[in-house]
């Protein structure tokens, strides 16, 4: 099946209103003398190609269709539209990173009549949410066998594997993507702290370090190395209790250490985070009261 094609007005009910009430379609305005049309479309075709047949890219010369132009009231191009269910849900106007065009394409395809992944991944948040990982981890391995390119599911079957320390899976997966799945953002911040935990594993030892704060509790960059080394053992509960009796102590302190390193864990490991739920409780009491 062609998943680009270029069509006229005359093919725009069948081939765009029709064919989206079964799989989105999204709709390319553009013209030969356009130059923004000329980096957007290469854009969009390389997106929905590597979508395999869950969204189609129809091409439309607004020059040779002039009647359809004015009947959606294409004012300037490239304008994109995006089809689900025999209506438009979304458009923009102008040339786009591929990011925000992938996040239109994906929020295309959840929308899809007769879609079931989307509910199929709330059911495995809401088990990782309630400390369930294993059955999380197994909900989303179900999933990577319907749909193994959806950067939600990776992402929430990377999370499960850290969650159950089983770093070394996280490793193998990661040697397996290919270059187009390494460019998503949470998956590279999931990278990187899965490379942190085994850059930073110089210097004293865990325990030494928690010996030597024991013996001097005020000194905050001890506290701080003593988070850090817990995170890095993916003990992520001690090293955000050590970094929320840092910021107690002193919230300015190195710059404001403590809340930067909260936040760039709590951005890593999710929201859903049954650890970053309740650490995020914590600080916003420790910085309202």
């Amino acid at each position: 099946m062609n998943f680009v094609i270029d069509i006229n007005q005359d093919q725009f009910l069948e081939e765009v209103v029709e064919k989206s009430k079964t799989v989105p379609v999204i709709v390319d305005f553009w013209a030969p003398w356009c130059g923004p049309c000329k980096q957007l479309t290469p854009v969009l075709e390389s997106v929905v190609k590597k979508k395999n047949g869950k969204i189609i890219l129809a091409k439309i010369n607004v020059d040779e269709n002039q009647g359809i132009s004015s009947q959606l009231n294409i004012q300037s191009i490239p304008t994109v539209y995006g089809f689900v269910d025999g209506k438009p849900i979304d458009a923009f106007q102008g040339s786009q990173p591929e990011s925000k065009i992938e996040a239109m394409v994906n929020k295309m395809i959840d929308a899809t009549p007769g879609n079931e992944v989307p509910i199929l991944i709330d059911e495995a948040e809401k088990l990782f949410k309630d400390n369930k990982f294993e059955e999380s981890l197994k909900s989303y391995e179900n999933l990577i066998g319907i749909d193994s390119a959806n950067p939600k599911i990776i992402v929430g079957f990377l999370r499960c594997l850290i969650q159950l320390k089983r770093f070394e899976d996280a490793k193998e997966m990661f040697n397996s993507f290919d270059d187009d799945i390494l460019v998503n953002e949470e998956i590279l911040k999931i990278k990187k702290l899965i490379d942190n935990m085994d850059n930073e594993k110089s210097g004293a030892s865990h325990e030494q370090l928690i010996e030597e704060l024991k013996l001097s509790p005020k000194n905050k960059e001890l506290r701080f190395k003593v988070a850090q080394s817990y995170l890095n053992s993916s003990e992520i509960k001690n090293g955000f209790n050590e970094l929320l009796i840092l910021f107690e102590q002193d919230p300015k302190w190195n710059d404001g250490a403590s809340k930067k390193k909260l936040l760039e864990f709590f951005d890593v490991l999710g929201f859903n985070d049954p650890n970053v739920i309740e650490a995020r409780k914590k600080l916003s009491s420790m910085m309202f009261k």
